[in-house]
């Protein structure tokens, strides 16, 4: 398995168990990601922090990488399914969610969403 797909592998594993510390530890420390709850980026790790901790009290998040697409650029695309329940497990969506990837120094750098669609 070529490295950035472990990496990311992992990303996914610790993201759906919640645990935070093994999450940072694959993302750049000014890592860059959308905010898809309020709108905007979030940037660097502190922020991500915040931003966990305010997901964390709304909404339960599950996400499944199905495909990983290494771009021509070095970039990885990631063909996901996303689940957001509320905080009773109440199912609110069920989509399928296009992630892109771009690393620097073995890390993760930014995450792009490309494209969504309805997952069923």
């Amino acid at each position: 398995m070529p490295a950035r797909i472990a990496l990311l592998t992992r990303l996914y594993a610790a993201f759906n168990r919640g645990d935070f510390e093994a999450f940072v530890a694959e993302l750049d420390p000014a890592v860059d990601w959308p905010d898809q709850f309020v709108g905007g980026r979030v940037v660097g790790l502190e922020a991500m922090r915040d931003f966990w901790t305010r997901r964390d009290a709304i909404v339960q998040v599950e996400t499944a990488p199905m495909e990983f697409i290494p771009l021509d650029d070095g970039r990885v695309a990631v063909s996901t399914n996303q689940t957001v329940r509320n905080l009773q497990g109440r199912l609110w969506s069920d989509i399928c969610v296009r992630h892109i990837y771009t690393f620097h120094e073995g890390r993760v750098a930014r995450m792009d969403v490309a494209e969504e669609r309805d997952g069923t």
